[in-house]
């Protein structure tokens, strides 16, 4: 929990002395007398654990979504569980996967309000539509123009060896009654599919596992139509010239292609870049040694027809990348590439250490990759830069959050997918002279450990929720039961795990004094603690602008809704001359990617500064960059203290 204030202020006494005590000992009492002091949370930020929620509304989050009311949807579906079975000798046996469709096994929904800090469980949409599965579990998702979120596919089947279909549904939901429809089916199945919107609210849906073809891309592209809840129509990009699945990679002997969630950005003029990065599963057959990128471009006739073309973009230093994040630059259209696996997309790479069975040079990068966007002397594509070693350690299943001061904060994941996580976030901020234009810190760290599915959202207070955590298969009984405490080995590959303490001695697991101490249990052999199939406890992180002296400025009054172009005022409460009003849109993260965040800079005229401060701003211009929606409006001070967040709807004139 966040200290108390007596507790607070005796840390940060003693933290003062200490500093005053070294100041005056390297730089006597002047330059001691002159130095700022700084509080601990002001440099490395502080963390608040929420309340384990009732039994009855603990689930994993696999989808974290925020609403426009400031909520925030966690959804899992099926999530990443097997069976488990007593045999006739009463040994545990584990049948991969569960039913999707049962009801019971998929109602994995519920809502979290910051304000109250409690999870409420809410109604999943039914298991069966049309007679096929319709579990959302490694569903694609995106918030719509009217806020509602557009899902896309789901898990149509687990087969054995880790083996998917996708679904073929369309679901969506109603943020304003927290009801549930169901919007027809997409032509194929598209389990990890990526979702982009559109500059007039469509949305281009790209990539995920057919529907009757376990592990194989689906190579279409669709367009869904909110207005109309329909997909307007299906592209073959095997079709298209210079597509990635027709795009020749010599040197591999091979053709490329689109792998799952692929990391997709808009660019200022309309184009998609296709960075090449994704977050892949095994035994999927897909090119994971290319160094392309590409640029798509969407045509729209007059009757509504769809045509699409690709200009083969510039090399990436790395070849594609499986469970790193990517993020777009804050106010601008370039974009960075963090962490995740290279040479592999087997989530068990690493799992207890092991690396020995995988390719000579199969590791996780702490690698930076930028892509800088096209320049005013012909530079038509951009190009690439890399910082090989930008983080501090390797890190796969990592998040980027935007921060509203343009800062950006990477945190969760591990040096492995699923084996030895990282606890400390890192801040990344901006500096035009740092190696790929940020300099880093690393933050004070986090309880618990959140690997493979783990999320983090922005919320409207300016602090950032994190959530959930696969560290392996989790057991479901039939009756309902659940187990977190899963082990590997060689002979059974799932099991029951056999615990101890640190010590070595005998120890049944215990899921409250887990959570009291996430340190306290350990298998053998394994000097890593061990960590829960699932996590279902999460925390809040207060980034250090929230404790920066002086008044946090508050908005008193904002229009609900801004046109494209168009100008508008807000009124601040304890506004500087030099402050900055910014709109970051909203979370929408997954299989360590956000979908949904991106912030602009919107220009601003202070009229009057005073207890009820005047401030003109121009809204945004550029709908490809930041397309028809919700976003959080956050006024910063001239230190860049964020307000808490008010809601508003972007849209055409």
């Amino acid at each position: 929990m966040i200290l108390n204030k007596s507790i607070r202020r005796t840390t940060i006494s003693v933290f003062v002395a200490f500093i005053l005590a070294v100041a005056i000992t390297f730089g006597g009492w002047d330059w001691a007398i002159a130095s700022p002091l700084v509080s601990p949370q002001e440099e490395m930020g502080a963390w608040e654990t929420i309340p384990m929620p009732s039994p009855e509304n603990r689930m994993q989050s696999v989808h974290t979504i925020v609403l426009p009311n400031g909520k925030v949807m966690s959804l899992n579906g099926s999530s990443f569980r097997n069976t488990l079975v007593k045999n006739e000798n009463g040994e545990n046996t584990f049948i991969e996967g569960v039913p999707a469709g049962d009801d019971k096994v998929i109602n994995n929904t519920s809502l979290f309000d910051p304000k109250t800090k409690q999870f409420e469980r809410i109604a999943s949409p039914p298991a069966l539509l049309y007679g096929e599965s319709n579990d959302l579990f490694c569903t694609g998702h995106l918030q719509l123009a009217d806020g509602n979120i557009l899902f896309i596919s789901g898990t149509g089947r687990y087969y054995p060896g880790g083996r998917f279909t996708g679904s073929k549904q369309v679901n969506l939901y109603n943020w304003q009654t927290d009801k549930w429809s169901a919007v027809g089916q997409i032509k194929d199945g598209r389990w990890y599919p990526t979702l982009v919107s559109l500059a007039d609210g469509k949305i281009a849906i790209f990539s995920g596992l057919k529907f009757q073809a376990p592990n194989q891309i689906n190579p279409g592209l669709e367009i869904y139509d909110p207005k109309t809840q329909k997909i307007l129509q299906y592209i073959d990009l095997t079709e298209v010239e210079n597509s990635p699945f027709n795009t020749y990679l010599k040197e591999l002997d091979a053709y490329d292609s689109i792998d799952l969630y692929p990391r997709v950005f808009p660019t200022r003029d309309g184009r998609l870049l296709i960075t090449g990065d994704e977050a892949g599963i095994a035994n999927v057959l897909v090119q994971n040694k290319s160094k392309k990128s590409y640029l798509m471009s969407i045509h729209e006739d007059a009757g509504s027809k769809f045509t699409v073309s690709f200009e083969v973009g510039p090399e990436r230093y790395e070849t594609s990348k499986a469970y790193g994040t990517a993020v777009q630059v804050p106010n601008s259209e370039d974009v960075l590439l963090l962490g995740g696996m290279i040479g592999t997309n087997d989530i068990n790479f690493g799992r207890g250490g092991n690396t020995s069975s995988y390719p000579k040079g199969t590791k996780v990068s702490s690698s930076l990759q930028r892509w800088v966007s096209p320049k005013p002397d012909g530079e038509k594509n951009g190009k690439w830069e890399i910082i090989e070693q930008f983080l501090d350690k390797p890190r796969a299943n990592v998040q980027a959050v935007i921060l509203p001061d343009k800062e950006i904060l990477v945190l969760n994941g591990g040096e492995y997918p699923e084996y030895k996580p990282i606890y400390e976030p890192l801040l990344m901020t901006p500096n035009s002279k740092a190696p790929g234009g940020y300099s880093t810190k690393p933050m004070n760290p986090a309880k618990l450990p959140r690997l493979y599915h783990n999320g983090a959202v922005l919320l409207p207070d300016a602090t950032v929720l994190t959530i959930g955590g696969n560290a392996n298969r989790v057991a479901r009984e039939k009756d309902g039961t659940v187990h977190v405490d899963i082990g590997r080995d060689a002979k059974n590959n799932f099991q029951l795990a056999y615990l101890t303490d640190k010590s070595g001695q005998a120890k049944e697991f215990n899921l409250e004094e887990y959570y009291k101490d996430p340190q306290s249990y350990f298998t053998k052999g394994d000097p890593e603690p061990f960590v829960p199939a699932e996590i279902w406890q999460a925390e809040i992180f207060s980034p250090p602008y929230l404790f920066k002296p002086g008044a946090r400025p508050e908005i008193v009054e904002a229009p609900s809704n801004i046109k494209y172009e168009k100008s508008g005022t807000i009124s601040v409460k304890d506004a500087t001359q030099n402050g900055s009003l910014v709109l970051v849109g909203l979370g929408a993260v997954t299989h360590s990617f956000d979908y949904g965040q991106r912030l602009v800079e919107l220009r601003i005229k202070v009229k009057s500064l005073g207890d009820k401060s005047e401030i003109d701003f121009e809204a945004p211009t550029n709908r490809n960059l930041y397309p028809p929606g919700y976003y959080m409006m956050f006024y910063l001070n001239d230190v860049g203290k964020p307000s808490h967040a008010q809601m508003v709807k972007l849209e055409a004139a």
